[in-house]
């Protein structure tokens, strides 16, 4: 018997002592008790097991013709995913005679009890997966609830630093994004802000970096989170009144990029049918 072994750690899993290296040991233990060959290992370090697009599973479907058994240390290193895991079993294992093995749990799809307790881990698996994430869910509510920023990355929000976890206006970048504000409601044009703090020595920023300033409901005081809003810990840079104005305004003034296009279309249309008029041997 040719066997695949088959190795997967997330970060989480490190964490919880799921080396690759002693996966590794315990698994070609297995095989030399059970007299196979190992065929090839398959590794796939730092990749969830939400789903299939893992270079080192990937590589070995392509290869599970020369392969008679994969072997894995766990269920749940194959997939965390039900759907997957089936998939993987039955529509790419059991299609090519090759069967599946986890170690730790003693599951062998050659028996029919194999087979029927794989089905029902897997439903244990995804169950786990769910609930971890939903449980993230809800931290993030809580915490927008109590006013916190849940979203973001690791960077600051223009106009704030985080200090111990909490948003702490910047005073140089306030003005900065005060004026911004200010300059919009004057000329409804970004373009046009950023050409009046450049005359007013700011340091100007890129258009898409203002355009999601004055959109952001962070400035007046509210943190979000899946769509939903909150009010923040923070102290607002502008008022929510202000920020109002501007969302009218922004859905009102979309822009001189539209503007120009329509311009630049007429052009063209008005100079075909220039040409079109001035010579008739177009038309034919």
């Amino acid at each position: 018997m040719k066997a695949a072994i088959y190795i997967r750690v997330s970060t989480q899993e490190q964490v919880e002592n799921y080396s690759i290296e002693s996966q590794k040991e315990r698994i070609e233990a297995y095989c030399r008790s059970k007299d196979w060959t190992i065929y090839d290992t398959y590794l796939d370090p730092g990749f969830s097991g939400s789903n299939i697009n893992r270079p080192g599973l990937q590589r070995m479907l392509s290869e599970l013709p020369n392969i008679d058994v994969v072997v894995v240390y766990k269920l749940d290193r194959l997939s965390r995913s039900q759907k997957d895991t089936l998939e993987l079993i039955e529509a790419h294992f059991l299609k090519n005679n090759v069967e599946f093995v986890s170690i730790t749990e003693t599951l062998d799809t050659s028996t029919p009890f194999g087979k029927a307790m794989i089905g029902i881990l897997s439903v244990f698996a995804q169950l786990e997966r769910e609930t971890i994430a939903e449980r993230m869910r809800m931290g993030h509510i809580k915490r927008a609830e109590n006013g916190y920023r849940t979203s973001g990355g690791d960077y600051d929000p223009s106009g704030y630093s985080r200090i111990n976890g909490e948003l702490v206006p910047k005073e140089d970048e306030v003005k900065h994004i005060q004026t911004a504000y200010n300059l919009y409601e004057q000329h409804l044009s970004i373009t046009k802000v950023q050409k009046h703090l450049k005359d007013l020595g700011f340091p100007v920023w890129r258009f898409r970096r203002y355009n999601d300033i004055l959109r952001n409901k962070l400035y007046c005081g509210y943190v979000s989170f899946a769509g939903k809003y909150y009010k923040g810990r923070h102290e607002p840079i502008i008022t929510e009144e202000q920020f109002n104005r501007v969302q009218v305004l922004l859905s009102r003034h979309k822009g001189n990029n539209a503007h120009k296009a329509k311009q630049s279309l007429f052009f063209w249309i008005n100079h075909l049918w220039t040409l079109r008029r001035n010579l008739p041997y177009l038309s034919n």
